[in-house]
C-alpha cells in the first residue's frame, strides 16, 4: 500500500529462474531493438523483493509462451500464484497448441487464474484466428478478462498482428468480455478516445507509454512525458477506464507509480487506476 492507495501492478512478466529470465530478456531485447537497461530481472523472487521496497500490494503475472511450452508455462504461473497470494496468474492460449482449449479454460479458471494474455505478435496470430473462438465464447459466458498486447514493441512492429486494426474484430464480437488493451493502445491517443466512446467493455494499461522510467520516456516513441497530456486523458475517457501497468521487467513501476503520485488528478482517480479497477476486472480477492 502506497499512502491509502492499494497498488495493483497489473502487467508483469515473471520467470522461473535467473538462466531463464537471462535466456528470455537477452533474446526479446535483441528481436525487439531494445537499448536501455531492464530494471529488473523478472523471477519470483526478485518481483516479490521489488513489491516490498515500492509498496505493490498485488502483482499481475501477464504471461505468454509459444504454442509448444504454453500448457507448462501456464501451470507454472497458476502454482506460483497458489504459493503467493500476492501474485495473480493470467494464462495465455495460442491457435496451434495441441490441448484441448475448452478443458484448458475450465481447467485454469478452477485452479486460480484471472485472466487471459494475448501476445499476438510475438506468439505469431491474428486474434481473430476461428481456432480460438471457443475460448472468446467461453470467456464471453464467463465475463472473463482478456488482455491484449497492443501495437509495439519498444520502437519495433514485426508484424501487424497486435495492431488495433486486427484486434477490433474480436472486441466488437464479444461485448461481455472485458478487455484490457495494454500500452494504451499503442500510445495512440486517437485510438484511444475512439475505443473509449465505442465499447463501455475496454480498458487500457498505462505500461511503457505512462512511465516515468527515464530511458523509456526517452527511448520510446510511443510514450507521453507530458503529466498534462495524461492528466486530460484520464479526464476524457475516465479514470475508471484505465489500469496501472509497469511491464516489469522492461517498465519500472517505482518510477511510474512515483509519477502517477505527481499527477494533479484527484484521490478517488489514483485509487481507481493504482488498484481498484484492476481488483474489480480481475475479481482480486482482498
Amino acid at each position: 500500500m502506497i499512502d491509502k492507495f492499494t497498488v495493483v501492478d497489473g502487467h508483469v512478466h515473471t520467470f522461473s529462474s535467473d538462466e531463464v529470465s537471462k535466456k528470455i530478456l537477452t533474446s526479446f531485447n535483441k528481436v525487439y531493438d531494445i537499448k536501455f537497461s531492464n530494471p529488473g530481472t523478472g523471477t519470483i523472487d526478485d518481483v516479490i523483493r521489488n513489491m516490498k521496497k515500492t509498496g505493490i500490494d498485488f502483482t499481475i503475472m501477464a504471461n505468454f509462451a509459444p504454442a509448444k511450452i504454453i500448457h507448462k508455462n501456464n501451470s507454472w504461473s497458476i502454482e506460483m500464484g497458489k504459493q503467493h497470494k500476492n501474485l495473480i496468474p493470467l494464462v495465455s492460449f495460442h491457435p496451434d497448441m495441441k490441448e484441448p482449449m475448452d478443458k484448458l479454460v475450465e481447467e485454469y479458471i478452477l485452479n486460480g487464474a484471472k485472466g487471459i494474455k494475448f501476445h499476438p505478435m510475438a506468439q505469431g496470430f491474428y486474434p481473430n484466428d476461428a481456432r480460438l473462438d471457443t475460448v472468446y465464447k467461453m470467456c464471453e459466458d464467463r465475463v472473463f478478462p482478456v488482455v491484449f498486447h497492443c501495437g509495439r514493441v519498444s520502437n519495433a512492429r514485426l508484424n501487424n498482428y497486435a495492431d488495433i486494426e486486427s484486434i477490433m474484430p474480436v472486441i466488437k464480437k464479444y461485448p461481455n468480455i472485458p478487455f484490457v488493451l495494454t500500452h494504451m493502445a499503442d500510445g495512440n491517443i486517437g485510438d484511444v478516445f475512439k475505443i473509449a466512446d465505442m465499447f463501455e467493455n475496454v480498458y487500457f494499461d498505462t505500461s511503457i507509454v505512462i512511465t516515468g522510467y527515464p530511458p523509456l520516456l526517452k527511448f520510446n516513441e510511443a510514450s507521453w512525458p507530458d503529466n498534462e497530456v495524461v492528466e486530460y486523458i484520464i479526464k476524457k475517457i475516465g479514470a475508471h477506464r484505465v489500469i496501472f501497468g509497469s511491464d516489469y521487467p522492461w517498465g519500472s513501476p517505482n518510477h511510474d507509480i512515483s509519477r502517477f503520485m505527481e499527477m494533479t488528478i484527484d484521490d478517488y482517480e489514483k485509487s481507481m487506476i493504482l488498484g481498484e479497477n484492476a481488483i474489480k476486472i480481475f475479481k482480486i480477492m482482498i
